[in-house]
C-alpha cells in the first residue's frame, strides 16, 4: 500500500511539474504560413523540441541545434543558436498544433510524432 502511496505522489509531482495541458516537447514540421498550405518541399525539415531544453531543426542533411525556453505564460518562445537569441510572441500550443507570430504572419507548426 506504501509503494501505491508513493507511485500516486511521484505522478502527481510530475503533473505539476510540468504544468499539465498541451507540451511543446516533441517533433513539429512546418504546416502553413498566415493560413496559407505550403508545398512538400517548403514542409519536408522538421524542428524538436526536447525535454532538457535543446532543440534541432532537420531538413535533409541540414541540422541546426539550440536551446530553448518557454515563458510561464506559455505565450513566449525564446530561441538561441551560435550565439543568436530569437524571441517568438503569441505563441499558442495545443496537442497538435503549434503556432507563432512574426510580423503580420502567423506560422503554424503540426505535430508528427
Amino acid at each position: 500500500m506504501k509503494r501505491v502511496l508513493f507511485v500516486v505522489a511521484v505522478m502527481a509531482a510530475v503533473l505539476t511539474s510540468c504544468g499539465g495541458g498541451p507540451t511543446l516537447i516533441g517533433k513539429w514540421k512546418l504546416d502553413s504560413v498566415s493560413g496559407e498550405q505550403l508545398s512538400a518541399e517548403e514542409t519536408e525539415g522538421t524542428m524538436e523540441f526536447k525535454e532538457d531544453g535543446t532543440w534541432e531543426s532537420k531538413r535533409g542533411e541540414m541540422s541546426i541545434t539550440g536551446k530553448w525556453t518557454l515563458s510561464d505564460d506559455k505565450k513566449t518562445l525564446t530561441t538561441s543558436t551560435e550565439g543568436r537569441e530569437e524571441i517568438l510572441n503569441g505563441v499558442e500550443i495545443t496537442e497538435t498544433n503549434f503556432s507563432f507570430k512574426d510580423g503580420s504572419d502567423v506560422i503554424t507548426f503540426k505535430r508528427v510524432d
